[in-house]
């Protein structure tokens, strides 16, 4: 049976979504969070190999989600920022 990682510092992952202030980013985060530990711990699929920090993760989804004007235009297809410059 394969070795499998832990989450670390889900607790201090779920003060920092709480003090988030906009809400739309809030929720994005939140719903991100919630899928994953679900994933983990309740389906009991795909487990990480490694240990994952839950606080970094949140705090960099923070940074991602907050970009509501690029994920809007995402979804709409435009090809937003520099990884599309190659002409993908």
């Amino acid at each position: 049976m394969g070795m499998h990682g832990t989450l670390l510092n889900c607790d201090e992952a779920v003060r920092f979504i709480e003090q988030i202030q906009d809400p739309v980013t809030k929720n994005l985060v939140n719903m991100a969070f919630v899928h994953l530990v679900k994933t983990v711990h309740l389906e009991k699929r795909d487990p990480p190999k490694t240990d994952l920090d839950m606080l970094f993760l949140v705090s960099s989804l923070k940074e991602f989600f907050a970009e509501h004007d690029v994920i809007a235009r995402t979804l709409e297809g435009e090809k937003v920022g520099a990884w599309f410059d190659d002409g993908m």
